[in-house]
């Protein structure tokens, strides 16, 4: 990649009156200015409407700063950038290394509130300062989101790191020890802190100047590469810079960090012009930018692309002129291998657990099963999907509270390898043939023959997505051949599943109920693309390629943002999607923001059941948001309105996507997808009985009365509290702690990041729930791990089938 090239931004006119006082020489700070400020501050005659307004306490230290003595604050003129860049960026969390008398703090504090952030961190080094900083910020009301951390910035980075308070660095600002710039710019990269859609500020880097810092941001991969290890401590930095503040603020006894960086992200630089609150003119605010550019006012300083994409579920690495090897375990024939031979070493402890709860079980004679059995003549209840975490969920819960028959059904790729086959919640298992493209008459077939040899009164659908579409006619038909009274479906009608479905008719539909949508384009060309990333280009908007039917290798490469840095790199990423009228693609602006999903159960046009959760990665980590929040609030607020106007006919399950900006009742939804289907994050509702209540209502109001007594039938049923977090072990055993410490070992992962990684394992098995796991009904669970998996790898390996990533909870392979 070229250096990046400083464009400057051009200052307008500074205001003389606003001008501080002039600096003293060489001490202007340090010799007691700041006590005297706070004392000023706070003997200040208008002191009661200062206390709580950050404005009028910006205020109080701009007027000691022109009336007796300079302070060295970020001013009016380069703060206004900032809040500017705030205000753009909407940080969830930002950090300042250096805080100096608060100034910063208070004023970019503020606007990380009014953007719908929640914390803003102040890294002072000076215990003194640091004291001014949280008494100003007290008295301006931030002491909610301003949070100062004493101590070296590289320690204190590290701490907040290793406490889980801080994950992400959404904006830094960086006025502090300049040899410091660079090495803790490296150290946030190595902890991922600094990531793609991460802003950097960084001040005073031509004036006094910091060409380390500069010479760092703006090298390519490969450069960075070949410096992997160097120092840069103070090296090509002004002996006055590096010295200047050793006596009087600690930094003499400061050991620079000697991370290593993430040599794969790279930045285009651009300087901002401003004015210190002397009025001395200052080239050289710069910005690094990981993502998107902004949209009005101030241009992206430096615009980072990401380059290389995590290890654990990517065997890509996009480098731009060098390879780089990939660990020996990510090749196809030895990940298979290791993985068999991980499910044998676990097989006795496994057995033995299964064992042991079997007979427990047995001893107990703890009836599991009709809860309420009284309450009415037994049905028989087909659940479908019982391969995944899912549809065994569901039948374990009817199971256990209703007297119902729960039969079992799904495809299966591999003869007596489901795991859902051997639940003690379901008291007969079939196996269906899997849907075909072009042929879904042997899927559709299957499932009816089932339907009317049980003579199923009740169909709940926990099929995968390739059976979306044939499950809403299995559905239709099902009705005309037994009839509506008689027979009764949670799945909606195939040209329901269809509209929501597909990702451009479900933003249409959207659209026509009057409720907000991204910028979406459906697309059966390159050609089609380029012409509308030109005109967003205009815009200064990004956008992200979606398949709108099933692809699986096209999912891998949604999140890579358009355009690229080049004509030819874009038109090349297009040419690889094999867009066609027969492949459609949906080009939708990229919107920054938190990923939320949703899973309800709707019955006839009412909202029954209905949880929202963070998303994750692979969507193994589920833990549901307070249903009594705002947030989770306006989530349902927007399914209720789709559902009730799906009207009479409207009973299945329906989840969202939703990105999230600001908090609160200030948050902003934008619905990117829908799954007309059932969701995973159904299993938050494993400990609720009142679900099943929920899904008989599909039978009318009288049946099964005693499943009432706890809720209302109008209620809408939220997980059962306390609610538990949700992973899988599996999952987690190779990903947060096998893959962290051999890549470790390998010197491929930081110490600091492989800790966090067994921080986070340890924490799940202790605190969190395995998904499939049940002690009442323990078999399920060793046949996923010690005969599906097993099955499916040695398939693998024998038919020559390589696969990117594996979902755990859904048993799904993603073929590549």
């Amino acid at each position: 990649m070229p250096e990046a090239v400083s464009q400057t931004v051009k200052r307008g006119a500074f205001d003389p009156s606003k001008a501080y006082a002039a600096q003293e020489g060489t001490t202007f700070f340090n010799d007691g200015r700041e006590i005297e400020l706070l004392h000023f501050v706070y003997s200040h005659p208008k002191l009661d409407s200062i206390r709580g307004s950050p404005e009028s306490v910006l205020d109080a230290i701009d007027e000691y700063a022109r009336t007796r003595k300079y302070l060295m604050n970020v001013g009016e003129d380069k703060g206004r950038i900032v809040c500017d860049l705030i205000a753009e960026v909407k940080p969830k969390t930002m950090v300042e290394l250096g805080g100096y008398v608060g100034y910063s703090s208070i004023l970019f504090g503020a606007a990380v509130r009014a953007a719908g952030g929640s914390r803003y961190y102040s890294l002072e080094m000076n215990p003194e300062f640091a004291a001014v900083i949280m008494a100003l910020v007290d008295l301006a009301g931030l002491s909610d989101v301003v949070k100062v951390v004493i101590g070296p910035s590289d320690v204190s980075i590290a701490r907040l790191y290793e406490s889980a308070a801080l994950t992400h660095i959404g904006l830094l600002f960086l006025d502090h020890y300049k040899p410091a710039y660079t090495t803790d710019l490296k150290l946030c990269e190595e902890l991922k802190l600094i990531t793609p859609g991460s802003v950097l500020a960084a001040d005073n880097v031509i004036k006094p100047g910091n060409p380390p810092y500069l010479e760092y941001v703006r090298r390519s991969v490969d450069e960075k590469r070949k410096h992997l290890g160097v120092s840069t401590n103070g090296g090509g930095l002004p002996g006055k810079t590096v010295d200047q503040y050793k006596d009087k603020t600690g930094f003499g006894q400061m050991k620079l960090s000697q991370s290593r960086g993430n040599p794969n992200l790279i930045y285009e630089s651009r300087l901002v012009e401003s004015f210190e609150p002397t009025g001395v003119p200052q080239c050289g605010r710069a910005y690094e930018n990981h993502g998107t550019p902004g949209a009005a006012g101030m241009p992206w300083p430096h615009s980072l692309t990401q380059h290389l994409i995590l290890l654990l579920h990517k065997a890509e690495f996009r480098i731009p002129s060098s390879k780089m090897a990939e660990p020996f375990f990510y090749s196809h024939i030895p990940k298979n291998i290791l993985l068999i031979l991980l499910s044998l070493m676990f097989l006795p402890t496994t057995a033995i657990i299964a064992i042991t709860s079997l007979v427990i079980n047995y001893v107990s004679k703890t009836p599991e099963q009709g809860r309420f059995k009284e309450s009415s003549a037994p049905k028989t209840i087909l659940v479908t999907g019982v391969s995944m975490a899912k549809g065994l969920a569901i039948a374990r819960l009817l199971a256990r509270e209703t007297p119902h028959r729960i039969i079992g059904a799904d495809t299966e790729p591999l003869l007596f390898t489901s795991p859902g086959r051997y639940s003690q919640s379901i008291v007969k298992f079939y196996r269906l043939s899997s849907p075909r493209p072009g042929d879904p008459k042997p899927y559709l077939d299957s499932l009816l023959s089932v339907m009317r040899k049980e003579e199923v009164h009740l169909w709940i659908s926990c099929s995968s997505v390739i059976g979306a579409v044939e499950d809403g006619e299995v559905m239709v038909m099902a009705e005309k051949e037994f009839g509506k009274d008689r027979f009764k479906a949670v799945q909606f009608d195939s040209e329901t599943v269809k509209r929501f479905h597909e990702k451009d008719t479900f933003i249409d539909y959207i659209k026509s109920l009057e409720l907000p949508v991204p910028e979406s384009y459906r697309c059966t060309s390159v050609e089609e693309v380029t012409i509308l990333l030109n005109q967003g280009r205009e815009k200064a908007k990004r956008f992200i390629m979606k398949p709108i039917g099933v692809n699986d290798k096209a999912r891998g490469k949604m999140m890579t943002l358009l355009p690229l840095d080049s004509e030819e790199a874009t038109s090349s990423y297009l040419t690889a999607l094999d867009i066609s009228k027969s492949s459609p693609f949906l080009l939708q602006e990229y919107i920054t923001g938190e990923e939320y999903c949703t899973h309800s159960l709707v019955v006839r046009g009412d909202v029954k059941a209905f949880v929202a959760c963070p998303s994750s990665d692979m969507l193994m980590h589920y833990s549901a948001t307070p249903p009594g929040s705002a947030l989770s609030m306006k989530m349902l607020e927007f399914t209720t309105r789709v559902a009730e106007r799906g009207g009479e006919d409207f009973t299945g399950h329906l989840s969202f996507d939703f990105l999230v900006q600001g908090r609160g009742e200030e948050a902003r939804l934008s619905p990117i997808e829908c799954n007309p289907r059932t969701h995973t994050a159904v299993i938050l509702f494993q400990h609720t009985p009142e679900v099943a209540h929920a899904y008989l209502s599909v039978f009318g109001h009288n049946l099964d009365s005693k499943l009432k007594q706890d809720k209302g039938s109008s209620d809408i049923v939220a997980p059962a509290t306390p609610d538990y977090n949700v992973y899988w072990i599996g999952h987690d055993l190779v990903t947060l702690l096998i893959i962290p410490v051999v890549t470790w070992i390998g010197g491929i992962r930081s110490t600091e990041e492989t800790k966090h990684s067994l921080r986070t394992f340890w924490h799940h098995l202790l605190h969190w729930r395995d998904g499939t796991w049940a002690l009442w009904d323990p078999v399920p669970f060793f046949a996923l791990y010690h005969v599906y998996w097993p099955a499916r790898f040695v398939e693998c390996i024998f038919k020559n089938r390589k696969w990117s990533r594996i979902n755990v909870s859904t048993t799904k392979m993603f073929e590549c």
